[in-house]
């Protein structure tokens, strides 16, 4: 799917982008489990049907789950109970691993099984993948908008409180706000506020 090119990222200082890419961590982490109940819908797979293209497992692979992948922004989008990233077979892509909570760059090629992410991965410093990460960031922004129109917002508001219901779960942005904060984190990061500033609105409120 094309997607119009994403604005240029004005100077932001390393400690300010080291928190934006956090905050995205926290975003994707709460994304990621609302995949897992819209994979399991009683209306049929949600990933399915907003064009994702489900990959059987494969059970020597060490996957443990399907992947689902949807072609964007010049790339592919893959997505997985451990991980989900941004490739490229032109340039640098990007892989969020779930269970370390943390971005990794990619160098270009397909994208990696899961659970076997080998040299093509880097453990780069944070604030050296801000403009990275928004691929994914995109994506999730388009996705979200679907299943709101679709759904309703009832549907993704029962998803969210099942999830600040999971042990272990450190709360993030209601949907609503998470779609406000991912447009304002892809139009202009320098600008776009950190998540725990709405944490705190949203608890007053």
């Amino acid at each position: 799917m094309p997607n119009l090119p994403l604005p240029e990222i004005p100077s932001v200082a390393p400690s300010r982008r080291r928190s934006l890419v956090r905050d995205a961590c926290g975003c994707l982490q709460q994304q990621m489990f609302f995949w897992g109940c819209d994979a399991r819908h009683p209306d049929g797979n949600l990933l399915v049907h907003s064009g994702f293209t489900k990959i059987p497992r494969v059970q020597s692979g060490g996957e443990g789950s399907s992947r689902y992948r949807k072609g964007w922004d010049g790339g592919a989008v893959e997505l997985h109970s451990y991980c989900m990233g941004w490739y490229s077979h032109e340039q640098a892509g990007v892989v969020f691993v779930r269970n370390t909570g943390r971005f990794f760059a990619c160098e270009p090629g397909d994208a990696l099984v899961p659970g076997q992410y080998g040299e093509r991965v880097q453990g780069r410093c944070a604030d050296s993948l801000l403009g990275d990460v928004r691929p994914l960031i995109g994506m999730v922004v388009d996705y979200e908008k679907a299943v709101l129109s679709g759904l309703g917002p009832t549907y993704r508001e029962s998803c969210w409180r099942h999830y600040q219901k999971m042990p272990g779960v450190r709360g993030w942005l209601p949907p609503a706000r998470a779609v406000e904060w991912m447009e304002l984190f892809l139009s202009d990061p320098g600008a776009t506020p950190r998540a725990r500033e709405w944490l705190r609105e949203e608890v007053v409120v």
